[in-house]
């Protein structure tokens, strides 16, 4: 193999054992009075055939700052017993309690004042279950020893869940008809913001060296 042939692999291989980690970084600016920062609680986007749902759910003071997990699930009318849960971005088919498991949408060891959760984190076609298919969200406490399957059954046993969204039986113009929630504009006051910028950063793996190589004639 001659020198550049063996340099080019050297490259190659050094690109083939790098790995990526995420650095950050916060900025943060301050006012020296408390503004107002309004958005919609829920919003629809997209058609039928490309549906995005995003929504605020508001936590009562209450219940801030408890464990607890958040559940998003999907239901068809036409199929009661069926049960599907938004774990991570993944829809997790529920068919006995063994399923629940790592089945919540998020966890949280404080819950705050304000959850946004993502109903669907690419666009998603719904044409096929016009009529039929609902979405939920709520939410149920546990322990740090407990698992989603306590988190689940007290959020049922509360009634701590309500239906967000379904899906017409015509397809009419606006899919924001399916809400099942009030419209409603959220406003929070605050004098700063924090702004986190996330950069990958190339790091070469272990099993890379990095160096003059030697030629072979």
């Amino acid at each position: 193999m001659n020198g550049i042939n063996r340099r080019a692999w050297l490259i190659l291989a050094c690109c083939a054992s790098a790995t990526y980690s995420l650095a950050q970084a916060t900025e943060v600016t301050e006012s020296s009075e408390i503004t107002e920062y309004c958005i919609s609680q829920t919003s629809v986007r997209g058609g039928y055939e490309d549906l995005m749902i995003d929504h605020n759910m508001i936590i009562p003071p209450s219940d801030h700052f408890k464990r607890a997990d958040v559940f998003i699930a999907a239901r068809l009318k036409s199929d009661p017993n069926a049960l599907w849960l938004l774990s991570g971005i993944t829809w997790k088919s529920i068919e006995s309690a063994a399923d629940l498991p790592r089945a919540q949408y998020k966890s949280y060891a404080q819950l705050p004042l304000v959850v946004p959760v993502s109903v669907f984190n690419s666009p998603f076609d719904v044409t096929g279950m016009m009529g039929d298919v609902e979405l939920w969200t709520g939410y149920g406490f546990r322990s740090e020893i407990e698992s989603t399957v306590e988190s689940f059954n007290e959020m049922v046993a509360a009634n701590r869940f309500e239906i967000l969204w379904e899906a017409p039986s015509q397809l009419s113009p606006f899919p924001e008809l399916g809400l099942r929630v009030p419209y409603s504009e959220i406003c929070m006051e605050t004098s700063v913001v924090k702004k986190t910028i996330l950069t990958a950063e190339p790091t070469v793996g272990t099993g890379a060296t990095v160096g003059n190589s030697a030629t072979d004639n």
